[in-house]
């Protein structure tokens, strides 16, 4: 099968969005970055946006997509419940914060937007699990997916956090950064060795996936130690990882080349 370019970006965008939103609720459980929460909750709301739209473009006919909403039980409309719910739940928490509400208040919302958004970015795998094929038929997809887009998102924050924050606010969500680059690295790696027909398929791309993630987490791991340099180190990584977790995703759709092969030769 070819590469689904707009759910690759739908996925990638609306995971890294997701971990955005979970990082600016440790930021207010640690008491830290106080700064960095409204910039990152807006850009994590403009990338759930940019990402929805892009699977409305997967669509043949994007003016049916009430009709592909309408089966509750279907994939698609849990994705889009968890991508309602967290860009609200965003939208309402910056109005809360930009007029300075009470803080119970705020991160009620906060925390039932940074909920649906990390559970989108394993939703996002776990649709796609299916027996007709083989190689997506597994747990370690969605756990992957989710792995990846944590990776994403936590070396995002720790850029704006880089940016608008302390040494120490930077060196702490560095910490988090590299925790979240190596469960990036080992999930996605847990995916690409274990499921023959992926390196198989995609070799390329899986390997991609893999040290990507793993370079992501070097970046981390320097900017732990030179939090002055935050800013760049976690922009780098940042990109990085979303090469690394966009590749992810590309290896899942090659992999389903060897059982489309198989049937035209019948």
């Amino acid at each position: 099968m070819s590469i689904q370019w707009s759910l690759v970006l739908f996925t990638a965008l609306t995971g890294l969005a997701g971990w955005l939103f979970a990082c600016v609720l440790i930021s207010e459980w640690t008491n830290r970055a106080e700064r960095t929460r409204f910039i990152a909750m807006l850009s994590g709301l403009v990338l759930m946006a940019v990402g929805g739209f892009a699977s409305v473009l997967h669509l043949s006919h994007p003016e049916n997509m009430l009709a592909a909403l309408s089966h509750p039980t279907s994939g698609i409309f849990i994705e889009a419940v968890l991508v309602g719910i967290s860009a609200l739940c965003a939208i309402v928490y910056l109005v809360l914060h930009a007029r300075k509400a009470s803080d119970t208040v705020r991160k009620v919302f906060l925390v039932i937007s940074a909920i649906a958004g990390v559970a989108l970015s394993f939703m996002a795998g776990s649709s796609y699990m299916m027996s007709s094929c083989p190689a997506w038929d597994t747990p370690l997809l969605p756990l992957g997916y989710l792995g990846t887009a944590l990776a994403m998102g936590s070396l995002a924050y720790l850029a704006l956090v880089g940016a608008r924050g302390s040494k120490e606010d930077a060196s702490f969500f560095a910490k988090v950064a590299l925790a979240g680059s190596l469960v990036g690295v080992v999930l996605a790696a847990l995916y690409v060795f274990m499921v023959p027909e992926v390196l198989n398929a995609a070799g390329s791309w899986a390997i991609a996936a893999v040290v990507g993630n793993l370079a992501a987490a070097v970046c981390a791991g320097v900017a732990m130690k030179k939090p002055e340099s935050a800013t760049a180190l976690a922009a780098v990584g940042c990109v990085l990882a979303l090469g690394a977790g966009m590749a992810f995703r590309c290896a899942m759709w090659l992999s389903m080349v060897p059982i489309n092969d198989f049937f035209n030769m019948i």
